[in-house]
């Protein structure tokens, strides 16, 4: 338990201990979910599959660049950094989306990307087409399609890529426009930078999540239930 009583006994990475106590549990369950997992390479810099709480505060503030799925003045923002082929990543997306969708207005969540090539070599290209989507179609687009791709993925044990232009075109983007951007790779830098501050904000793999109330940064990692979703989201917003 040494890493409860550190989260709990200082404000370690920006998280009060009226938040600790409910969230440790939380964090230490899905951290245990998360070094189970077949499909988890250590990636980051430590080489610890543990929730970070020391190098959380790395996480990139939101910005324009970022796709918001519900209220953008919520209280709380979650930042998932997710593989479209992850198995986990897939589970946790309809969970994310229910939890958004009751907090009223409350809770909002930014996708970023996170694609383990080492075990998913099409996820950047998957990743990529997300963004030419969102480019071309706009946030409620960019949303629309990611959760396409991820039940499609789901379905089908991974993405099949050939499909992926279809999809676009369903929902209203054009195939031209869409495998010009495709080809010129216009989004790749932006993925780097997305994998980049995942593993400085102490991802390990995914998916990795971080809970943001103002200055308090709370990690989660793994594919928690909505059950303990909605604690942890009740505990911080009554900080």
């Amino acid at each position: 338990m040494n890493f409860f009583k550190k989260l709990v006994g200082e404000k370690k990475g920006n998280i009060s201990v009226a938040v600790a106590v409910v969230v440790a549990g939380l964090i230490i369950a899905g951290a245990v979910m998360f070094t189970n997992k077949s499909n988890a390479p250590t990636v980051g810099p430590t080489g610890q599959n543990a929730p970070a709480v020391d190098v959380v505060k790395n996480v990139r503030s939101v910005d324009e660049s970022d796709w918001v799925y519900g209220n953008a003045d919520a209280e709380i923002t979650i930042v998932e950094y997710s593989d479209t082929e992850c198995p986990f990543c897939t589970r946790l997306q309809p969970i994310l989306k229910q939890v958004i969708d009751e907090s009223d207005g409350k809770v909002n969540w930014v996708y970023r990307h996170f694609p383990l090539v080492q075990l998913h070599p099409i996820a950047p290209t998957v990743a990529h087409s997300t963004e030419c989507v969102g480019e071309i179609g706009g946030n409620d687009t960019f949303w629309d399609f990611l959760h396409k791709v991820y039940a499609e993925s789901g379905a089908n044990e991974g993405t099949d890529l050939s499909k992926l232009e279809v999809y676009a075109t369903e929902f209203g983007i054009d195939a031209e426009a869409y495998n010009q951007c495709m080809e010129e790779s216009r989004h790749q830098e932006k993925i780097q930078n997305d994998f980049r501050n995942a593993v400085e904000s102490g991802g390990t793999g995914t998916p990795y999540s971080i809970m943001i109330k103002g200055d308090t940064k709370v990690p989660i990692e793994g594919a928690l239930p909505i059950e303990q979703w909605k604690t942890a989201i009740d505990a911080l917003l009554a900080e």
